[in-house]
């Protein structure tokens, strides 16, 4: 399962929520397309 991170405040995403990567960030409320594919 592909990892997401935040690129704005570090969070990731391993598939615990049931959406990775969400519409924002749990953490600091970034959006989507701040996130990045890590594997």
């Amino acid at each position: 399962m592909a990892k997401w991170r935040c690129t704005v405040c570090g969070w990731i995403c391993e598939g615990d929520l049931p959406e990775c990567p969400p519409e924002e960030c749990p953490e600091c409320f970034a959006p989507r397309d701040a996130f990045e594919q890590i594997d």
